[in-house]
């Protein structure tokens, strides 16, 4: 058995946001790598093990780091650092991955919920959708890298110091986003003392100081983040299409059927959305032979009793 090092996804920040697997390696370690801006000490340590030792990561230079690595694989022990988030968005991950592998160490990603997802959700948005928002960025605070990035048709997370709004607006501005598109502002998103702003691209500076808010924050800017109704100048994307029994076909491309824009070969022929087609009537079921003979002979007999039509001779 080899020393192994778990990297847990811890959420946003509300701690029954940590998965149950995630709950689970931090119960077994020996060693657990906690940031406290990240996850809530009380919290880990009413769910950690007595004899575990608990290592604050701001506490420790990169060589320290990579010592505790190395007694953990001449002890064979069991770690977990904890990671804001979902490790998959931490830009150190392969980093460490390669560090542990190269002290002996078994490696394991566990992930978790990324603040982006626990802020959309809280506004009860999606980060992209039908018809509008194709596109989702996420980038840190690299306003030249945003005002390349941000465009109509896409959702953009921002992670930057909430006193940095400023260069943040003059970024989207640059980019061409229009002053009432839609921004979420998200800081400390789950926890109980969170604060969620909705506003706009032209209110975001105002709205940022009002609430006293200068560490560091998420900002998600896109039409998808809207309230209700589209604002105003918003024109939907030419894929945009609704499922309804009538508009599984389209007239437009023969022999083919659409769906969201795409378009997927058939061999029937197209059919008018406004005019579905009629169906062809059923074929009534034949009588038994029995009464098909009899009424034959009724038939018949009818018809020799109809009298001929004569004509008297004057």
């Amino acid at each position: 058995m080899r020393g192994a090092v778990s990297f847990v996804g811890a959420g946003p920040g509300a701690a029954d946001l940590v998965t149950l697997r995630g709950a689970s390696r931090i119960a077994d370690a020996d060693l657990v790598l906690y940031t406290p801006s990240v996850v809530d000490v009380a919290w880990l340590r009413e769910h950690t093990r007595a004899d575990a030792d608990l290592v604050d990561l701001d506490r420790l230079a990169a060589d320290d780091l990579a010592e505790l690595y190395r007694r953990l694989a001449s002890r064979r022990h069991r770690a977990v650092r904890l990671v804001a988030g979902d490790p998959a968005l931490t830009p150190e991950l392969r980093e460490q991955r390669e560090l542990c592998a190269k002290l002996g160490l078994d490696v394991e990603v566990v992930p978790g919920v990324s603040p982006v997802s626990a802020a959309a959700a809280a506004t009860g948005n999606a980060v992209i959708e039908l018809g509008g928002a194709d596109t989702f960025v996420l980038t840190e605070s690299d306003f030249d890298r945003v005002r390349d990035l941000a465009a109509d048709g896409r959702t953009i997370a921002v992670q930057a110091p909430a006193a940095r709004a400023a260069e943040l607006v003059e970024s989207l501005t640059a980019a061409g986003l229009d002053g009432e598109v839609p921004v979420v502002v998200a800081y400390k998103v789950s926890r109980p003392d969170e604060t969620l702003l909705r506003t706009t691209v032209g209110e975001l500076v105002s709205e940022v100081k009002r609430a006293n808010l200068w560490q560091h924050t998420l900002f998600l800017i896109g039409d998808a983040l809207r309230e209700a109704k589209p604002r105003a100048g918003y024109v939907a994307r030419d894929s945009e299409r609704r499922w309804t029994s009538r508009s599984w076909r389209s007239s437009r491309t023969e022999g083919s059927w659409r769906a969201n824009g795409s378009t997927v070969a058939t061999a029937e022929p197209a059919v008018d959305e406004e005019e579905p087609p009629t169906p062809a009537p059923a074929a009534e079921p034949k009588p038994p032979a029995k009464r098909a003979t009899t009424a034959k002979k009724q038939q018949a007999r009818t018809t020799r009793a109809t009298p001929r039509r004569t004509t008297k001779k004057p």
